[in-house]
């Protein structure tokens, strides 16, 4: 069964945040498996939490985001224009092409558009930079995971943070 990530937006991750930083003084390093959380399970067996280790570091990446009710879909409706926020931009699009290649990051940012992470505009300018990158580290064929739709959540935060 595959992980949808339009079930993990925002205010879902705040709450899931808050519950995993209460139990643990502020860190997340016990989050269960989204697959189970999905399904009811309340505890997750011990196979899933030992491979929840990065996860939980993208958990704790998105807490300092995640502190305010003013974030709305879509989060990201314009790229900053820093050269920050450029670096940033192309570690996002080189980890989307050495994960899926060409093609999947492209429909990767056409489903964070349509799940509203992301504006259409955004779109457009994440397509047009990926043309301007190096294909030798492509990995074409491959799905992303749902890690992978975390971690760029983790990148539409930060970009939205610098804005």
């Amino acid at each position: 069964m595959t992980i949808n990530p339009r079930d993990y937006d925002l205010d879902e991750l705040r709450k899931m945040a808050r519950q995993r930083g209460d139990k643990n003084g502020g860190l997340a390093d016990d989050i269960p498996d989204p697959a189970n959380l999905e399904m009811g399970l309340e505890d997750a067996d011990e196979e899933v939490l030992a491979g929840s280790s990065f996860r939980s570091g993208l958990y704790r990446e998105l807490l300092p985001f995640l502190s305010g009710d003013s974030h709305e879909k879509p989060y990201l409706a314009a790229l900053p224009e820093t050269y920050a926020a450029e670096f940033v931009v192309f570690e996002w699009l080189e980890f989307l092409l050495m994960h899926s290649g060409y093609q999947g990051a492209d429909e990767a940012l056409a489903y964070y558009e349509s799940i509203d992470w992301i504006t259409e505009r955004v779109r457009s300018d994440l397509s047009d930079y990926l043309l301007g990158i190096d294909e030798t580290a492509t990995n074409d064929g491959n799905d992303l995971s749902v890690d992978d739709h975390m971690l760029s959540l983790v990148y539409v935060a930060k970009l939205t943070s610098m804005t």
